[in-house]
């Protein structure tokens, strides 16, 4: 698994952080739906589906522009989260608080984008989860 995984996936789960606003957009002009986290409600996921990106000028326009969905009602092929720092064993670190919840309960693959200077050779930290892929502008690791 690797960039085809991307390439692939017709329903992303993705999280609001700032570095994943481009995967996000080129999703979006790709026809392809996209499911967000509402940003004023936990545990609620709003699915964005034939939107300009160039209408979300915020994370907050998706409460504008997307639909109620029921998670466990959507079928997700990919999952894209921010990281604070992951190790080449696939350990994952967020921020400790917002998206993505502990505990989700997603089958699909977990992908994350990392600055270089994120990704170590182990975590010095107990992971909160493990993702599938890492991509950093070096490097494509799959798991």
């Amino acid at each position: 698994m690797g960039l085809e995984v991307f390439l692939e996936a017709h329903v992303f789960l993705a999280g609001p952080d700032q570095v994943l606003k481009p995967l996000r957009e080129a999703i979006l002009k790709s026809g392809r739906r996209l499911v967000m986290p509402h940003p004023d409600k936990a545990g609620h996921y709003l699915l964005l589906e034939g939107v300009q990106p160039a209408l979300l000028k915020r994370v907050r326009d998706i409460t504008r522009y997307g639909k109620p969905v029921r998670l466990e009602e959507t079928p997700v092929d990919l999952v894209l989260v921010g990281c604070v720092a992951v190790d080449r064993k696939f350990g994952w670190i967020g921020k400790g608080y917002g998206f993505p919840p502990k505990h989700l309960p997603m089958a699909a693959p977990w992908a994350t984008l990392a600055h270089p200077m994120m990704l170590m050779e182990e975590l010095y930290a107990e992971p909160e989860r493990r993702v599938d892929l890492i991509a950093t502008p070096l490097e494509v690791l799959r798991r």
